[in-house]
């Protein structure tokens, strides 16, 4: 003999909420909506579930924040007039991806 089901729905029809519980209710639904909403935004998602713009997410590695200034100079690429900070061999990531194309594009083993 099969357990009798649980209900599934509210234990409460919304009739019988009183007036304050109600108002406290769908004040808190709208709030969580707004956040949800804000949170999307800021993520770079529209509402519409279509990305809001191409170009406000990036793939690879998120850039690195800049909280001391410049680079130190022992620590910047070696490509003359190239600022950024090397990754690897003494280039920046742009500088070191150029320099690989060119070797595999002439052949060499990298």
């Amino acid at each position: 003999m099969p357990r009798p089901r649980k209900p599934t729905g509210p234990s409460l029809p919304p009739s019988a909420l009183p007036p304050a519980l109600a108002s406290w209710a769908e004040a808190i639904g709208d709030a969580i909506g707004r956040g949800v909403i804000r949170a999307l935004h800021e993520n770079g998602i529209s509402t519409a579930g279509a990305p809001a713009a191409v170009t406000t997410r990036r793939r690879g590695r998120p850039p690195k924040m800049l909280a001391s200034g410049p680079v130190a100079p022992e620590r910047r690429c070696t490509v003359p007039g190239c600022e950024r900070e090397s990754r690897s061999k003494g280039l920046c990531s742009a500088h070191y991806q150029a320099e690989r194309r060119r070797q595999l594009a002439a052949g060499k083993k990298v």
